[in-house]
């Protein structure tokens, strides 16, 4: 049996996503994807930009601040990574899936604990214990 090419577009480069973010600035998803992109090449202050602009757009998806909060943390911006990392916990259960609701608020949580203490320390989430 011969492979097949996939039928699956290539992902846009960062140039393609910035052309397309300034063609429809009111695409919440296309910022999303700049900043996915910005991040995973290792730039976290256009990725943060981007985060923030699609934040903007769409207030209520914790998307968009949990990819914030990611740059941020990256940038070492403590505090304003904490406070994106909590509007994500309580923006969670605005999801209609359940399941990615519950694995964004404990990621969510684990940034926060581990900025705050050190460590993921998600025992109480996870397991239900104090």
């Amino acid at each position: 049996m011969r492979d097949q090419p996939s039928q699956e577009p290539a992902v846009p480069g960062v140039a393609e996503l910035e052309a397309e973010v300034a063609g429809r600035p009111d695409d919440v998803d296309a910022w999303l994807r700049l900043g996915w992109a910005q991040y995973g090449a290792g730039h976290p202050l256009p990725a943060e930009q981007a985060f923030e602009r699609a934040a903007a757009l769409r207030p209520d998806d914790p998307e968009p601040s949990f990819g914030l909060g990611l740059a941020l943390k990256r940038q070492m911006k403590k505090e304003p990574a904490i406070q994106a990392f909590r509007r994500v916990a309580d923006l969670t259960p605005r999801l209609a899936d359940r399941a990615r609701a519950s694995i964004l608020r404990r990621l969510a949580l684990g940034h926060i604990n581990y900025l705050e203490r050190g460590e993921w320390d998600l025992e109480r989430e996870v397991w239900g214990r104090a």
